[in-house]
């Protein structure tokens, strides 16, 4: 027995000094991989991505950038997705904590994001999207790719369509493969997915991103505008 552990202690040791002794190179490569991945146009449906000093540093386990612009493609679609035109950050670092769950903390000295007009209709006590819709896929994908992961964002500023809102703390995280938490500053926000569509649940409210079928044939005809 002890001699198993020796030689797992001997391993992970082993393993350690090499990526000491090989950091630099290791992040240098990294770093050189992310961009250039980056760099790559996928076409006019996919979004694109402009940046200034993006960095990695394995053994901080962290990304940096000083600016990182993503800029969604304008389609005539109603996918949810097209809600946003675009997601700025400046002056960032993201760091990973291994543990459970992978921790994803990023602290950024602001974050603007630009957000199309959307159109909502009250029906009972839910507002309604008239303008976006939503489609499984999407949740489904994101449920896929983040499932376990936490991910932590601290801006100083955060700005949406020109408006500062100051500082704030968000934190989100799948509860199960139907529902996501959205922590604002310590409210939480209920995000799940149903038959009809998207349903976000805040303290005060309800909001609805249905799926453009069940609108259009059940919900149109008995809607009033807000």
């Amino acid at each position: 027995m002890k001699s198993v552990l020796f030689s797992i202690v001997f391993i992970v040791s082993g393993l350690l000094s090499v990526i000491i002794i090989y950091s630099d190179d290791l992040s240098e490569k990294l770093t050189y991989n992310l961009n250039r991945n980056l760099n790559v146009d996928w076409g006019d449906n996919h979004p694109k991505f402009l940046k200034q000093r993006l960095t990695v540093d394995v053994l901080d386990l962290s990304v940096s950038w000083d600016y990182f612009n993503i800029l969604f493609p304008y389609t005539e679609t109603a996918l949810i997705l097209n809600v946003l035109s675009n997601i700025q950050s400046n002056g960032c670092i993201s760091k990973i904590s291994l543990s459970l769950n992978f921790k994803i903390k990023i602290i950024c000295n602001e974050i603007r994001i630009n957000l199309k007009k959307n159109k909502w209709t009250k029906y009972n006590k839910l507002h309604i999207s008239r303008t976006f819709f939503f489609e499984r896929r999407v949740f489904d994908d994101l449920y896929d790719k983040q499932s376990n992961f936490v991910v932590n964002i601290d801006t100083t500023n955060l700005v949406i369509n020109k408006i500062n809102l100051g500082h704030h703390v968000i934190e989100y995280s799948f509860v199960d493969k139907g529902n996501i938490q959205l922590m604002i500053d310590g409210e939480v926000v209920i995000l799940t997915k149903k038959h009809e569509g998207l349903n976000i649940h805040t303290v005060d409210s309800n909001y609805f991103f249905l799926n453009r079928n069940f609108f259009h044939n059940t919900i149109k005809r008995e809607i009033t505008d807000i």
